[in-house]
């Protein structure tokens, strides 16, 4: 049986009642409403990310890390950024033998269902701690490899958290990223987010009673980036984009960038 939700998030309500649109175009509130949204949806996320994508998510990050995976140098470090239930994080650790797999989000929630699922994977070196990817307290040129699932989409500023990553890569460190993007096609992009608006918010209220749950998925893609607007900032950071990978128009995309130098 699929398990929805479990009884350890937090009340939807708390996220209810927050101005959307105000705590978006803050940093500081956009922060507090990305963490409390994801505590709320923490147990039963992998599942809802499943069934939402009809399975395709599972895909997209086989694919993404087979692609970073081929190209990593032997025995990485992984710093896996937003790393919610830590299932990239773990699957990198898995296929690499890395001496080291930290995963950091802004969810205590989702830390919560991270070490559940590690406590499965007891012989990889895997830790996890709350973090900010705007601000990492990590060394300069640390990691071999960083990874994020949907996440720069969700920092208040992706040119600083693209700078942030480059910093803590070491030279020919590698960049694995997936998110959605809000598609150049002017048609297909209302049509795109109209559909995830829809369907977001039905999934909200079938879940946890309140729409506005995963009605945020429409919205922050709005407000991102598109692919090609993704791949000039990786540029600016100072990442060079190896591979791609295009899916739902234009809005999903897969990156493997290196970091030049």
């Amino acid at each position: 049986m699929v398990r929805l939700k479990g009884i350890s998030g937090r009340d939807p309500k708390e996220l209810a009642v927050l101005d959307m649109d105000e705590h978006l175009k803050d940093e500081r509130l956009k922060q507090k409403y990305v963490s409390t949204m994801f505590d709320i949806l923490a147990p039963g996320y992998d599942n809802f990310t499943r069934i939402f994508s009809f399975g395709m998510d599972r895909a997209w990050k086989e694919s993404l890390i087979a692609e970073g995976v081929r190209r990593a140098a032997p025995s990485p470090r992984i710093l896996d950024l937003a790393c919610g239930t830590g299932d990239l994080c773990t699957a990198l650790a898995e296929r690499t033998r890395s001496p080291l797999a930290f995963g950091c989000d802004l969810s205590e929630k989702m830390l919560v269902e991270a070490t559940r699922r590690a406590s499965h994977h007891r012989t990889l070196p895997l830790q996890f701690a709350l973090g900010n990817m705007l601000t990492l307290p990590v060394a300069d040129a640390s990691f071999d490899i960083v990874s994020i699932g949907y996440g720069i989409r969700n920092t208040h500023e992706p040119d600083r958290a693209l700078r942030e990553i480059a910093r803590v890569l070491r030279p020919g460190g590698l960049l694995l990223n997936l998110d959605f993007y809000r598609p150049t096609n002017a048609l297909w992009r209302e049509l795109y987010l109209g559909y995830m608006s829809v369907s977001g918010n039905a999934a909200g209220w079938l879940w946890h009673r309140e729409p506005v749950t995963y009605g945020y998925i429409a919205s922050s893609i709005r407000r991102f980036l598109t692919m090609p607007d993704f791949e000039a900032a990786l540029t600016r950071a100072g990442l060079q984009v190896e591979w791609r990978k295009r899916h739902l128009f234009g809005g999903l995309g897969l990156h493997v960038a290196r970091k030049v130098g």
